[in-house]
């Protein structure tokens, strides 16, 4: 381990591949639902001082240059898991970090990031999700509303078991004033709610939320990317996860 680093494994060492939309968490201020006009420029200042703050993070290390927020950061070798990207688009804060990702349903990343962001944020709704593919695809998606109510879904959506459900995505739907009979007939059908906990796309439904609440992005918006040092404690399970047996 040198200075600046919890890794045991050099930067350049290949790891399991990904992209940065596979792992996001997103912050909707109020008012509830939200305004549905686009979302104003990147507050890369903001944006820092959410990456100092993130639970993940040890220490932002480096800013480097503002990406399209349309871009994806992809994960190759080891030093990209360093990289991680936030945009702060008025009242819609988004982060991307590949320590959010989680191979094993005894894994919470995503729950407990949403659960400590609530407590800093505590009248925002919050939307985490995380797909990473180890070999197996292994999703967590959480929908927490400012009132403490909390939508969590975790497991392999290629097998029935092990899956850990809580919460009632109808009941939160509700709450944010979403009528299923609202949605497009081919929306339902690839929603799936209602089914058995494999066979619902609970990333969709995560997005249906966001969409409906006000995250209206458009063409145009930035983002910040930072270099970073993980806490040692996410450290060691994203040296787990991602790199390759020797």
């Amino acid at each position: 381990m040198n200075e600046i680093s919890f890794w045991s494994c050099p930067p350049d060492k290949p790891v399991r591949g990904s992209v940065s939309d596979e792992y996001h968490i997103t912050l909707l201020d109020p008012p509830l639902p939200g305004s549905t006009t686009p979302l104003p420029s990147h507050d890369p200042g903001r944006a820092r001082a959410f990456a100092e703050a993130f639970p993940t993070v040890d220490a932002v290390l480096e800013e480097l240059p503002p990406r399209s927020a349309s871009d994806t950061l992809a994960v190759d070798i080891r030093s990209d898991l360093d990289l991680i990207a936030i945009g702060c688009w008025g009242h819609v804060t988004w982060i991307s970090d590949p320590a959010l990702a989680a191979y094993d349903a005894g894994m919470t990343p995503v729950l407990d990031e949403v659960t400590a962001l609530h407590e800093r944020y505590p009248r925002a709704l919050i939307v985490g999700s995380a797909a990473p593919d180890f070999g197996e695809t292994h999703t967590e998606d959480v929908i927490r509303l400012p009132d403490g109510r909390t939508l969590f879904a975790s497991g392999f959506p290629a097998y029935e078991d092990p899956w850990h459900v809580e919460g009632d995505p109808e009941a939160i739907l509700e709450a944010l004033g979403i009528d299923q009979a609202d949605l497009t007939e081919q929306d339902r059908e690839d929603l799936r709610l209602g089914e058995e906990p494999h066979l619902t796309n609970w990333g969709m439904l995560g997005g249906l939320v966001l969409e409906h609440c006000g995250r209206g992005f458009r063409s145009g918006l930035e983002m910040s990317v930072f270099r970073v040092r993980h806490t040692e404690h996410y450290t060691a399970a994203m040296e787990e996860m991602w790199t390759w047996a020797p």
